[in-house]
């Protein structure tokens, strides 16, 4: 039974790690300059819906909504497979982010149906098997992107949930556990629809000019929703997001390092599977023209590095704290994202930059949850947890769409419709995530918490 919720874990990894290194070749398919959005509309379908998905699990049933949304990944899944355009890709995007919500809903169904004893095993397999999908999920996107196109990619994730969800059918027992509350729909539209119009605005902000009446009316549209879900949650008793929780130094801080971490993360891996896919005779500052497989060379490693830098984390955040590995994931962040920012042409300066980086990726990705105890009052525990949940996907998604919308603004030329961006493009886009990964720094050196000897009820 553990053994096939881990695997559920891993499943929603997997649309991360088996999709971005098919970026490529679905905008060399559908030719188009939008490719950012297959992964921007997954995230933000995530980020949205995950807490109103917990709320209903919560009421109706966790394996209920497990089987729920492991089918909306298989449904999402295939509609991108046998999409005949590209707004059926996005339909097909948006349908699979429902399925963000099993990782946290596993999380829940552990605590319900496991002995105490066991629950600190089964969520730290759960987190490991996660953690394994960046070692393997480069190389069986590489296998299927070379053989079978993306497509293979969609219809590997199509087939995958549905024999997990079968087996949750049979073999993993309901929580008994039925909490009885109210959901914010209108919470989640509002919250939806700000971020929506704003990354909508950013991706088409090169196209129509960042002055032009169209981006404008974006941002103020983003504004004002923006302000009406303030209002909304504080008179909501149920709010998507408790801006209660909100307020102070320790939690701040500790959602600063969780939204530009993983937005540093979300550049590195797209970034990487362009530059490695760019064919050389473009004669760019960039490109080892190299298929989808190759990318397992450089990710593989890094992976490896990630997990054991996890390890790592348990051992110091016992004996100094969370808050030193996570400054000093963010410093090897920053120093791999500005060492790739200048050296991104050979393998050997990417696999060593890209290295940096990951050693750093994988402190910051364990220090972080350690970070979020510490700073929490047990009672407030798993709302924070929620919001730092959809903190973490919003700071993807953004970070994306304005990596894309910056990448829009160098391109060298056009090739079977699909663009092929400069390479002062990408220096600027390692920069931001060099400069995501110092503000990352910053926030970790100005909490007041992470340290061994302190907790949250004396920090509140």
């Amino acid at each position: 039974m553990l053994a096939i919720l881990v695997l559920l874990s891993e499943e929603v990894a997997y649309a991360f790690n088996l999709v971005t290194p098919a970026l490529p070749n679905m905008a060399a398919t559908f030719q188009t300059p939008n490719i950012a959005w297959v992964s921007t509309l997954f995230t933000l379908t995530g980020a949205i819906s995950a807490p109103l998905v917990g709320k209903l699990a919560d009421r109706d049933g966790k394996k209920k909504w497990l089987l729920i949304t492991t089918g909306c990944m298989a449904l999402g899944s295939l509609i991108v497979a046998l999409a005949p355009t590209f707004p059926i890709v996005l339909i097909g995007r948006a349908v699979e982010g429902f399925g963000l919500a099993i990782v946290p809903i596993v999380y829940s169904l552990m605590r319900d149906i496991f002995p105490k004893r066991m629950l600190a095993v089964a969520v730290s397999l759960a987190t490991a098997g996660i953690g394994v999908t960046t070692i393997t999920g480069p190389i069986f996107a590489g296998l299927l992107i070379d053989n079978f196109g993306y497509q293979g990619v969609f219809f590997a994730l199509a087939v995958f949930p549905l024999i997990i969800g079968a087996l949750v059918l049979i073999v993993v027992p309901e929580s008994p556990i039925r909490v009885h509350t109210q959901i914010d729909w209108t919470g989640g539209v509002l919250l939806g629809a700000t971020i929506a119009v704003l990354l909508f605005g950013i991706g088409e902000g090169g196209t129509w000019g960042w002055t032009s009446w169209k981006t404008l009316l974006c941002g103020a549209l983003a504004i004002a929703a923006f302000l009406v879900w303030i209002q909304h949650a504080k008179r909501s008793d149920h709010p998507l997001i408790d801006l209660s929780v909100l307020r102070g130094r320790p939690i701040v801080t500790t959602l600063v390092t969780q939204f530009t971490g993983q937005a540093v993360i979300a550049l590195q891996f797209v970034l990487l599977s362009f530059i490695v896919q760019t064919p050389i005779a473009l004669g760019l500052t960039y490109g080892l023209g190299e298929t989808a497989g190759f990318m397992a060379r450089i990710t593989t490693p890094a992976g490896v590095a990630s997990v054991l830098m996890g390890l790592l984390v348990g051992y110091l955040a016992e004996r100094r704290g969370a808050r030193l590995p996570n400054w000093i994931g963010f410093a090897l962040m920053a120093a791999g994202s500005l060492f790739l920012a200048f050296s991104h042409k050979e393998f050997v300066p990417i696999f060593v930059g890209y290295l940096i980086y990951a050693f750093g990726g994988g402190l910051i990705s364990a220090a972080i949850p350690n970070l979020v105890i510490a700073a929490t009052p047990v009672r407030l525990q798993a709302v924070t947890a929620s919001t730092v949940n959809v903190v973490g996907s919003l700071g993807s998604a953004v970070a994306v769409q304005i990596g894309f919308a910056i990448l829009a603004l160098n391109v060298a030329t056009v090739v079977d419709g699909s663009p092929i961006y400069g390479g002062s493009g990408f220096t600027t886009v390692y920069l931001l995530a060099a400069a995501l990964a110092v503000i990352g720094l910053i926030a970790t050196l100005l909490m007041p918490h992470g340290r061994k000897s302190q907790s949250a009820e004396a920090l509140t």
